[in-house]
């Protein structure tokens, strides 16, 4: 069975690809910095480790409260809601890891462009996978 995929697991990641309707961008702190030479400021140097289709979706029925890290109490009890999330990647997304930053570079909803998650763990490692889901955690605007 060396390398061999059968033709109907084939179809269904072409059907899953399908519904990968957003373009997403991973990318991977590289451990070095760079310098801008015109302000002389350093930044941590990224290196972009695969782009392409994938989609972002919430997990379960139910939300799970946390308290707010901020103190803010936008609700009673200070807790907020949150969903987990899940990002599908195609199968062909070879290379990504833990850690990594996944940025939505292009969707239909103009919401989700822009929008962050760091990837935690690999929730798809099974043998007839038809995509690479990812637990994600979200990056709030203005955050690393």
């Amino acid at each position: 069975m060396n390398g061999f995929t059968p033709p109907r697991l084939d179809r269904l990641r072409r059907w899953a690809e399908s519904l990968m309707t957003d373009r997403w961008r991973i990318t991977r702190y590289t451990g070095s910095t760079t310098i801008d030479p015109e302000t002389g400021a350093s930044a941590p140097s990224v290196e972009t480790v695969w782009e392409g289709p994938g989609r972002l979706q919430t997990t379960g029925g139910i939300a799970s409260d946390r308290v707010s890290a901020t103190g803010e109490t936008g609700n009673v009890g200070g807790n907020v809601a949150e969903w987990p999330l899940v990002l599908h990647l195609p199968m062909t997304a070879i290379g990504v890891r833990e850690k990594d930053l996944a940025e939505c570079v292009e969707s239909m909803d103009p919401e989700l462009v822009g929008h962050r998650v760091r990837l935690v763990n690999r929730q798809s490692e099974k043998t007839h996978a038809t995509a690479r889901r990812w637990n994600v955690q979200e990056i709030p605007k203005g955050g690393d």
